[in-house]
């Protein structure tokens, strides 16, 4: 179900963190901090664009039993979640 409601961040969060190991990998663990602050706010403009997308639909999920800050927490938590496990990939391995 919170795949379902989080297909859409996907296409905006997926190829920031893509970048964001890329940029890790090139250029050293240094770069976290900036890359920090462009992942939160990724982050923000993704909950946005889910709210603003699923606007109708959040009747659907509240019949569920889901409310739309918990829809959008696990989107986040797993987004950065998956961020910071191939962070810590990156850095244990390359450095």
């Amino acid at each position: 179900m919170y795949f379902r409601y989080a297909k859409s961040y996907t296409l905006i969060g997926l190829p920031v963190t893509l970048a964001c190991w890329y940029i890790v990998y090139g250029n050293g663990p240094g770069t976290i901090g900036m890359l920090l602050f462009l992942k939160l706010a990724t982050m923000a403009v993704g909950a946005v664009a889910l709210r603003k997308r699923h606007r109708q639909d959040v009747f659907f999920y509240r019949n569920l039993g889901y409310s739309e800050e918990r829809l959008l927490g696990a989107a986040g938590v797993a987004d950065f979640l998956l961020w910071v496990l191939g962070l810590a990939i990156i850095v244990n391995t390359r450095y």
